[in-house]
């Protein structure tokens, strides 16, 4: 255990170093100042405009940090052969979980920086009261890091950055595709094919359901918070989480490196 939170504050403090931290920073703030500016041309509630923009780009910002911090960060250790000097003096699934954890760091640091900023914003020229917007916060650190852990299992599987990138995009796609996949099923009626829906439905069971963890439509509106969604999309996430860490070590330890 104590290897694992060594590689993952490593993984942290490589990152907070590295440019693509101060580039993502940056991007934060134009983000913010662009949620600003859209909300100046909107005729409608100016908080509302500012919460909807900003949870989007909580979302952008997260699915950045899984890619470059979770992934590219990854490959770079490969290339400069540090890869083979950690994994000779820990075990590897260790070292899996270890750079999980600091990755799973960086989309804490930056979902939180996001959304505190929303919240100010809200506050400030919308003139409500947001705190609504840190249930989005929670909502993505729990789908990212699911992201990364993907990333890692393709990873392991010996692919390279860009394909394993290109995997990670498509899984976030279609795990936000499912659900209205089987309502066009449902829409159709007598003349839908069965047997279509039913495999769409199997593949929503395979895949992760994104979805579930999408809050967004309740917050924006103000509508009531339902614990037992949210309790359910918890443990939704830690069940499918160990699962797929626990093949991303079992293929890791058995790889020939």
């Amino acid at each position: 255990m104590r290897s694992i939170l060594t590689i993952g504050s490593i993984t942290l403090k490589e990152s907070l170093r590295g440019r693509l931290f101060y580039g993502m920073l940056i991007f934060l703030v134009l983000f913010l100042m662009f949620c600003v500016y859209i909300s100046s041309l909107s005729l409608g509630t100016v908080a509302r405009v500012i919460l909807n923009t900003g949870m989007l780009g909580i979302t952008l910002s997260c699915l950045m940090v899984s890619i470059l911090f979770g992934l590219y960060a990854l490959y770079q250790e490969k290339e400069r052969n540090e890869l083979y000097v950690i994994i000779n003096r820990m075990p590897r699934s260790f070292y899996i979980l270890g750079r999980f954890l600091g990755a799973g760091y960086m989309v804490v640091i930056f979902s939180i920086l996001m959304g505190t900023g929303v919240f100010i914003l809200t506050w400030a020229i919308g003139r409500e009261t947001a705190p609504q917007v840190f249930l989005a916060v929670y909502m993505d650190i729990l789908e990212f890091t699911l992201l990364i852990a993907f990333g890692l299992l393709f990873y392991t599987l010996g692919l390279s950055f860009p394909l394993n990138a290109f995997l990670c995009l498509a899984v976030f796609v279609i795990g936000h595709s499912f659900e209205e996949a089987i309502l066009s099923f449902i829409g159709l009626g007598q003349f839908g094919n069965q047997w279509h829906k039913l495999f769409i439905e199997i593949l929503s069971y395979l895949f992760p359901n994104f979805d579930m963890f999408n809050f967004r439509l309740d917050i924006v509106h103000g509508d009531p918070l339902e614990i037992k969604k949210i309790a359910f999309a918890s443990a939704y996430w830690l069940f499918y989480l160990a699962s797929v860490l626990t093949i991303t070590t079992m293929v890791y330890n058995r790889k020939d490196i």
